[in-house]
């Protein structure tokens, strides 16, 4: 199983390009990044309050990720999450692909909704047909990733022929993991995802919650052998915590999410060491 790590990416944080270069001389596999593109004000009591003064601080995740890519040659770079109902579609398709080409294809998407709030602000899509308009986001996104002159007719999302150029370095696409925690949700992103990206936080059971990952994928015709598996470990967890995930079957696990001291930059360096000794360990 590999290690990676998510940062906050706020000014506030370690920057990008230096962050992915202690990364890389540690052995961790990957680095992660999420966003917030807008927060309404009126909505701030639907976020956690703890995290809140960074959400909303946070850089691009493309741009940032782009650093870390110039600064390394082997890390991966990961989404946690990235948002696709919030972004112009044409514009995030080339983003994305560009990002990719550029790191020789080094790039994961983990997909997610977002917050209800901030759905309201970008879109006008109801908040009970967001999984809907997801999938549907992501085969539209497909086209304009592999066709030469993709159009798409879709319940949500409707263009004609058009040229979208770079391309993905890696074909047909980057992998594109489901942020979800529900069962339902899990079940409606099961049709185009290549694999799972949940939080350990949100389950009493993990090992539970895998197995039910493995029968959504089952009962939609998927095998899961074959999905990425990759759990996002919050706190300072355990290396007994960590093999055990790897036992489960998880190809990799990120850190730093909810870590103490996770707004003092200066703090960073000091937790990649504690996890650079098992870096090893866990992949054997």
């Amino acid at each position: 199983m590999d290690l990676g790590f998510v940062s906050l990416n706020t000014p506030r944080d370690m920057a990008p390009g230096v962050l992915g270069q202690e990364l890389e001389t540690r052995r961790f596999e990957s680095l992660w990044v999420g966003e917030h593109p807008q927060i309404p004000v009126s909505a701030r009591d639907q976020f956690p309050a703890g995290l809140l003064a960074a959400q909303k601080r946070m850089w691009d995740p493309l741009l940032s990720l782009m650093m870390a890519a110039q600064a390394t040659t082997k890390l991966r770079l990961g989404t946690a999450v990235v948002l696709p109902l919030e972004r112009e579609l044409f514009t995030f398709a080339k983003e994305v692909a560009t990002l990719d080409q550029m790191s020789a294809g080094r790039l994961l998407l983990g997909v997610g909704v977002g917050f209800r709030a901030e759905l309201e602000v970008s879109r006008s899509i109801g908040w009970s047909d967001r999984y809907r308009a997801l999938a549907d986001t992501v085969t539209a996104l497909g086209s304009l990733w592999e066709d030469d002159e993709p159009e798409y007719h879709g319940e949500f999302i409707d263009f004609g022929p058009v040229w979208s150029y770079p391309k993905p370095y890696q074909r047909p696409r980057p992998k594109l993991l489901a942020a979800t925690t529900g069962r339902k949700a899990t079940r409606d992103c099961m049709p185009w995802t290549d694999g799972w990206l949940p939080g350990d936080a949100a389950f009493n059971d993990v090992s539970s919650a895998l197995a039910d990952f493995r029968h959504a994928a089952e009962d939609a015709g998927r095998d899961p052998a074959t999905l990425d598996l990759t759990i996002m470990a919050w706190g300072e967890p355990s290396l007994a915590t960590l093999a055990g995930y790897r036992e489960l079957g998880f190809n990799r696990a990120v850190v730093g999410g909810g870590r103490r001291d996770a707004h003092d930059s200066g703090a960073t360096l000091s937790y990649l060491d504690r996890y650079a000794s098992t870096v090893d360990e866990l992949r054997s």
